[in-house]
């Protein structure tokens, strides 16, 4: 099979690899054992953070920030590098646990842009060809005459430095291993015609509105290391795909506040949230 798109899909580059079977107590441990790593790793951002908000308000305050702030922000900016690697290691093996549990209910499908949009913001395995660092799916407008949506690869460690390389589901020959769910596995009319009826998306957006001010772990800011919250943007008109975005409220070393956002633009992007959240997503 193919090797699939993302870490959080896959588990593991080959469907050989998938163990069969029931959860089992090992499995369970496995998998708490994991979750406490990544609660650590958090936990180490979080203080990072803490310490990047104090020198920023410290040069605020002097006018000026010292040499030696200057250098402990490059120690903090080189302790990130080896906490990204450790948790998306750590990310992928929770993946892989929750996938050798699964065995017997998953399915392989083809990545198509709503997959691919379902996966925007989540943490991937790809390497950048720049930097060696991280990188992840971020998507771009939408094009109403071919009506897709465009995709790229975006370095997590460099968002700005390093360029950015177009992605098209449609030309790449990858695969999705993940459970069955049928705001991905129903043909495309089918589904949008669910999504897009009004008590559907009434329903919908009560349910989202529920978890405003929430964190979510599997969204994480590729800066900080640490989960975004899901919030309204601040010109929203109301509208379910115009009106929530994940956001980072840490600041970089300016002292402003981080400017990663990840808006909620596609019904594939909110029902993943809803997935996430609450176990079901938009049709459950």
């Amino acid at each position: 099979m193919p090797t699939s798109l993302l870490t959080k899909w896959s588990g593991v580059g080959d469907a050989g690899h998938i163990g069969t079977g029931g959860r089992s107590e090992i499995g369970r441990a496995a998998t708490r054992y994991i979750n406490g790593a990544s609660r650590q790793h958090f936990s180490r951002a979080e203080e990072l953070a803490a310490e990047q908000r104090e020198i920023a308000e410290r040069a605020k305050r002097d006018g000026r920030r010292s040499s030696r702030d200057d250098d402990r922000l490059r120690e903090i900016d080189l302790e990130r590098r080896t906490l990204r690697e450790e948790l998306e290691a750590a990310k992928a093996s929770e993946a892989s646990a929750d996938l050798k549990e699964a065995a017997t209910e998953l399915v392989s499908a083809p990545v198509s842009d709503d997959e691919t949009s379902a996966a925007v913001g989540i943490l991937s395995s790809r390497v950048c060809p720049s930097c060696g660092g991280s990188m992840r799916i971020r998507q771009g407008g939408y094009n109403g005459t071919s009506r897709r949506r465009s995709f790229y690869w975006l370095c997590s460690a460099r968002p700005g430095a390093c360029p950015t390389i177009h992605f098209d589901p449609a030309k790449e020959k990858l695969m999705a291993l993940r459970k069955s769910d049928p705001n991905l596995d129903l043909p495309t009319k089918e589904r949008r015609a669910i999504w897009e009826r009004k008590d559907v998306v009434r329903e919908t957006q009560i349910r989202l509105r529920q978890h405003l001010g929430d964190k979510d772990d599997e969204v994480i800011c590729p800066h900080h290391l640490l989960p975004m919250k899901l919030l309204e943007q601040p010109s929203s008109n109301g509208l379910l795909l115009s009106t929530y975005q994940y956001v980072c409220l840490h600041v970089d070393d300016d002292g402003r506040a981080c400017q990663h956002r990840i808006p909620l633009e596609t019904f594939p992007q909110v029902s993943e949230t809803l997935r996430r959240t609450e176990g079901a997503g938009i049709i459950h």
